[in-house]
């Protein structure tokens, strides 16, 4: 599955985020594949776990970023890119039995 997200440059999370060189926040990032990866699954972000993250590029204001899940099971993937610039990518962990 791919979705995408873009934050226009005016949203107040700038503000703060940083003054002079803003970027999209990881945790509004994480929250996003957390939604998607729980609306696929057909349950609450809260089942989610993410067990790893990593960080590699900042997402800038208004960037087009894409998201792509891989999952299955009770694990699996995310990748989320701008471009050709990979931005962040990790594991998903929830169970599979409730």
């Amino acid at each position: 599955m791919v979705e995408h997200f873009q934050l226009p440059a005016d949203h107040p999370v700038f503000a703060g985020h940083f003054p002079g060189r803003p970027i999209v926040p990881g945790v509004m990032l994480l929250d996003w594949v957390l939604r998607e990866a729980s609306q696929t699954l057909g349950c609450t972000p809260a089942q989610i776990r993410v067990r790893e993250a990593k960080f590699f590029t900042p997402l800038a204001p208004a960037q087009r970023a894409e998201l792509k899940l891989e999952l299955s099971g009770a694990r699996g993937t995310f990748d989320i890119r701008c471009g050709d610039a990979a931005i962040a990518r990790g594991v998903l962990e929830w169970n599979a039995d409730a």
